[in-house]
């Protein structure tokens, strides 16, 4: 089967991942949209009596309060332990024998003491450890050539994310709930998915089959990469467009993202504009990370000139980070990953800013360990959060029991029942 490309359009003519409320419902969460803040949750802290008896360090953090119950978090593989475990005594006297139930007390708590003012440095374009200027720069690792994923300086705020999630988890614990439902508004039991393969660099053809089989099953939304760059040459630049064709052929009614999974390390805006370019006829519903992390100027750029629906803020740190992106118009979903951005406290003051941008969603990056990111979906209404992201390959055993179809015959996940972030 053969589609002809058509012409496209900057918003597409519907977003059948949207969910619709009824009357009830619209009315109860414009009403919460439109107070200050998403949500104030309840003052827990004043109806029951608890405080930090101890916080450990080991693989991750362990904050357990005075009745013997503890939260804990992993974390992720990126984070600076080694730097957070110097700021010990100083978070220990931030937290030992205060209440675990006083929604204060987060991430940014800590690096305020630790760092006070730095984080507002992302803001400006600065690194807030090194006052290095990273706007409109790629990451190198610090050697020659080496282009990192993550900062030195974002590794040590993925760190303070761990403590948050650990406050969270006990927090959740302690009033015998799953975390969903304290963490903000939404108490939705069962969300949205967007399935994407984990896998990068794979053939067109193979995708194309990975693709329907997936479709069947019922992930109607799904992600997939552009693994080629501009040192790729000609034929990179060809197989990441019949990536695109090969996809929108096999499933001319999906709903189809592509990630610039190679190219967000490079700040060949050139390169990106013109792949762009060559897709847009496909209709993509979103391009995620279209030029590297920083890059506010490429992002506007690739925004203006190409019309198409831009998604990024994996790589951003706290909310500062996120603003200037949303000053210039050039983002329509915001991507900030709880595990990384600052926390769940952090990822909520995300939510609180993205509010004030009309259009503009909130899909986090999800990333070990996977449960963490769907508790923060379902904590938010449908129209701030639609969607939430499943890696089926590396998230498999901890998500795919939870996954069900929904009625409209998309694939959804079942929020888990446990107290805490399980």
């Amino acid at each position: 089967m053969h589609i002809r490309p058509t012409p496209h359009r900057s918003k597409p003519d519907s977003v059948p991942f949207i969910a619709r409320l009824d009357r009830r419902g619209f009315i109860k969460t414009s009403a919460i949209l439109a107070g200050g803040l998403i949500w104030q949750p309840k003052s827990w802290a004043a109806q029951e009596s608890f405080s930090i008896k101890d916080i450990r360090i080991a693989k991750g953090i362990a904050i357990e309060a005075d009745d013997g119950t503890i939260g804990t978090s992993a974390g992720s593989s990126f984070q600076d332990l080694k730097t957070l475990n110097g700021h010990l005594p100083k978070i220990r006297e931030l937290l030992l024998g205060k209440n675990p139930l006083d929604f204060t007390l987060a991430g940014e708590t800590l690096w305020e003491a630790i760092y006070p003012g730095k984080v507002r440095l992302f803001g400006e374009g600065r690194d807030p450890l090194t006052g290095e200027l990273i706007l409109n720069k790629p990451r190198y690792s610090g050697r020659p050539g080496s282009i990192s994923r993550h900062t030195p300086t974002g590794r040590v705020f993925i760190a303070f994310s761990t403590v948050d999630v650990a406050l969270w988890d006990l927090r959740a614990k302690l009033l015998k709930k799953p975390a969903y439902q304290i963490i903000g508004p939404g108490q939705r039991n069962c969300v949205p998915v967007y399935w994407r393969p984990g896998e990068v660099g794979i053939a067109p053809s193979e995708a194309g089959r990975k693709a329907r089989a997936a479709f069947d099953r019922g992930y109607r939304i799904q992600k997939w990469y552009f693994s080629k760059g501009a040192p790729d040459g000609e034929a990179g630049f060809k197989e990441n467009v019949e990536l695109v064709r090969v996809l929108r052929e096999e499933l001319p009614d999906a709903t189809l993202m592509f990630d610039n999974h190679t190219i967000r390390h490079s700040d060949d805006v050139e390169y990106s504009l013109r792949l762009l370019k060559a897709v847009a006829p496909y209709k993509p519903f979103w391009i995620e990370e279209p030029i590297c992390p920083e890059h506010v100027d490429g992002y506007a750029r690739i925004k203006g000139e190409t019309g198409l629906t831009i998604a990024g803020g994996e790589h951003w740190y706290t909310r500062w980070a996120v603003k200037p992106f949303l000053d210039r118009k050039c983002v329509d979903f915001v991507q900030s990953d709880p595990m990384w951005c600052g926390g769940i406290s952090e990822w909520l003051k995300i939510c609180e800013l993205v509010r004030h941008y009309p259009d503009v969603k909130v899909v986090p990056h999800i990333t070990s360990p996977w449960i963490v990111a769907p508790h923060c979906v379902a904590s938010q209404p449908a129209e701030l959060c639609p969607l939430l992201e499943y890696n089926s390959e590396n998230g498999k055993d901890t998500l795919e029991k939870h996954m069900q179809p929904l009625p409209d015959s998309r694939m959804g996940m079942a929020l888990p029942q446990e107290p805490g972030i399980a």
